[in-house]
């Protein structure tokens, strides 16, 4: 609603013909103090979009293989950082960046390298990042055979052994889950 001057009335101070106008917008539109009228142009208009938070909302605005493959580095964070660890190392190798340093932040749709200040954006196509994904599940793979026999070497008195059956039964079970798991139609 348009604002009144200190003694009531609409556009004290305005020339008549910007007073009428705006006095029919009003009576035209009341609405309500504090809100955006349909008069007003542009920005306020649209809807805001929201960054999704979660895999459900993403998985609302972008396609399933997309969502799965981001989540991967998304939601482990041992991945996350080799997989960061590995892109600053392609990028100082390739003399893109100056020091394998920086910070590496992963979003649905791209990823970004912040070093020294500068923020570059690349896509996921991009064939260093899936190389570098890929990598980080050796890395962590090794990182936790190290822990996992820290641990066993500490608590246990005699070398624990591996049982496969068990092992095999547990792979199976992931995998079963993985493939009878139900995905949106937007592949």
């Amino acid at each position: 609603m348009a604002k009144e001057n200190s003694n009531g009335t609409i556009g004290a101070g305005m020339s008549e013909e910007v007073t009428k106008k705006l006095n029919k917008i009003a009576e035209e539109n009341p609405g309500e103090e504090g809100k955006v009228s349909s008069h007003t142009p542009g920005r306020f208009n649209k809807p805001r979009y929201r960054k999704p938070e979660t895999v459900e909302d993403a998985l609302a605005h972008y396609p399933a293989h997309i969502v799965k493959l981001v989540n991967l580095v998304k939601s482990n964070s041992d991945i996350r950082r080799y997989t960061s660890l590995g892109i600053l190392n392609y990028l100082y190798q390739k003399n893109i960046i100056e020091e394998a340093k920086g910070y590496v932040s992963f979003d649905w749709t791209k990823f970004s390298v912040t070093n020294r200040g500068l923020r570059t954006e690349y896509r996921y196509t991009e064939g260093f990042f899936l190389n570098c994904l890929i990598a980080s599940f050796t890395s962590f793979a090794n990182a936790a055979q190290k822990i996992i026999g820290i641990f066993c070497s500490k608590e246990f008195d005699t070398p624990f052994s591996e049982d496969k059956e068990v092992m095999n039964a547990a792979i199976e079970a992931a995998e079963s889950a993985d493939e009878s798991a139900t995905e949106p139609n937007n592949e």
